[in-house]
């Protein structure tokens, strides 16, 4: 933020200067100056853009974010408590906060991740919410573990759910009462990595705890799941 502050003032300096030169003489060649200007105000637009994109950017101070992120730790560790404690369902609404309008629309020739959709919300960790994807099997190889190929009648060795990782400081907003569409949480999100909201996928096996919380044991990451296939036709499943 600071560098952002010095490429204004320097630009809003330079435009003053050549304002000044140019009403006292019109001789002057002022054009590559007046150029240095321009690119000094290209070059805050785009760290500007930087700053709102990343999630640094979004917080003026350190305390600022360790303010959102309790508050959000709070709120849904509240949430997920009381599912558990009544055994409701856990699904939640992620939106994306770029096309937030596209919602409750779905587009089938959207490429790429969908701008909503439905998940589980499972757990939190010491940055963020753990969602639940999907379930699925794996199959055990050399390198640990691969997708198992349901197409030739492969059976998996384990049965998981695929788990994606939200840091706090890409959630925007949540609101937990949901609307006529969905009654669940919907969660606004900043879909920070590669145009996802997930830091990190992984796969784990449910543990059921006496106490009634589960324990979400890792079995693999997603990557190293992903290289483990021989196949581009071995998918999860």
């Amino acid at each position: 933020m600071i560098q952002l502050i010095h490429l204004e003032i320097a630009g809003f300096l330079g435009v003053l200067v050549l304002g000044v030169i140019w009403a006292a003489t019109s001789n002057g060649n002022l054009e590559p100056y007046t150029l240095l200007c321009g690119l000094i105000g290209v070059a805050s637009e785009l760290v500007r853009r930087y700053n709102k994109r990343k999630p640094q950017g979004r917080f003026e101070s350190n305390a600022e974010r360790i303010q959102h992120r309790e508050k959000l730790r709070k709120d849904f560790e509240e949430e997920i408590y009381k599912c558990r404690a009544k055994n409701l369902r856990q699904d939640v609404i992620v939106r994306h906060v770029d096309r937030v309008d596209n919602y409750p629309n779905t587009d089938e020739d959207e490429k790429g991740i969908s701008a909503w959709f439905r998940v589980a919300l499972l757990d939190t960790y010491e940055r963020g919410i753990i969602l639940g994807l999907r379930y699925g099997g794996l199959v055990e190889c050399e390198g640990g573990y691969r997708f198992a190929d349901w197409v030739n009648g492969e059976e998996a060795d384990i049965r998981v759910i695929l788990m994606g990782d939200v840091p706090y400081d890409s959630i925007e907003a949540v609101n937990m009462d949901g609307d006529k569409y969905y009654y669940f949480p919907h969660i606004y999100c900043h879909f920070d990595f590669n145009g996802e909201p997930y830091e990190r996928l992984w796969f784990c096996e449910k543990i059921d705890e006496p106490h009634g919380h589960p324990y979400f044991k890792h079995i693999a990451d997603y990557k190293d799941v992903i290289s483990n296939n021989p196949e581009d036709t071995l998918s999860f499943a």
